[in-house]
């Protein structure tokens, strides 16, 4: 049962994470060269290339054409290493952990009304914001303790949002001490719980599940400054027992 449910895990991380073939297809390379006992993808048969749980679902005229694709965008090399390109393309990709960042104490608002007739160009700002790290607060108001206006603005320019989007900057939001407000936004206390439960089990999974359970509460957790976080916040320690399992 503890199988089948990490493989829903994983299948539901990729999907998340990777929006193509290719970029799942470089995820498997990468984690056979990082993490593989094997230590190399061309000492793996197609046969275990194929049975991987992620690609199941893919035929293998699919796999073979998105091999081909990423050869010819040069992220993988013929004997099936990722090249540095690839290796560039994985890290804009994967949710990863920007250490502690210093809060100044101002709060980062993007409020819009974008008309229905523009819902996918909706969809795409929300989607943005939420890979930003961004908290909804209510209905098309969202707010970060960090600066990320610039990245705000080139999608709302590219996307010809701006008569309908509005920045704004508060050194103080609402009412409640900030980390039970905090809370309330970003369900940190859930995340928190999620880490702990995921150093609990690190000394009984392999190397494999514990790498997906902790992209799965990355992808959630907006890594918030430390005056923002429980006193028993969990990420660091979950974060070092990361590392451990991959190669620098």
């Amino acid at each position: 049962m503890r199988k089948k449910g990490f493989s829903n895990l994983v299948l539901k991380t990729t999907e998340e994470i990777f929006s193509s073939l290719v970029d799942l297809i470089l995820w498997n390379l990468f984690y056979w060269a990082e993490m593989s006992p094997l230590g190399h993808p061309a000492n793996l048969g197609k046969a275990e290339f194929l049975a991987n749980k992620n690609l199941q679902k893919f035929n293998y005229i699919r796999i073979k054409r998105a091999i081909s694709h990423a050869k010819i965008r040069g992220f993988i090399k013929e004997d099936f290493t990722l090249t540095k390109e690839g290796k560039e393309r994985l890290e804009n990709i994967l949710p990863k952990s920007f250490g502690e960042r210093k809060w100044s104490g101002d709060w980062y608002l993007v409020i819009y009304d974008v008309p229905e007739k523009f819902k996918s160009r909706r969809d795409v700002l929300r989607e943005s914001l939420k890979r930003l790290g961004f908290g909804e607060i209510g209905e098309s108001c969202w707010v970060s303790p960090f600066n990320f206006f610039g990245e705000v603005e080139k999608i709302v320019k590219e996307y010809n949002l701006s008569k309908y989007v509005i920045f704004a900057i508060s050194n103080k939001l609402g009412r409640e001490q900030v980390k039970i407000l905090t809370n309330k936004i970003w369900r940190i206390e859930r995340i928190n719980n999620r880490y702990k439960n995921l150093i609990r089990e690190s000394k009984k999974i392999d190397a494999k599940e514990l790498v997906f359970k902790y992209l799965d509460i990355l992808r959630d957790d907006p890594q918030l400054p430390q005056e923002l976080l429980p006193n028993d916040w969990n990420g660091k320690e979950a974060l070092r027992i990361f590392k451990k399992f991959v190669k620098s």
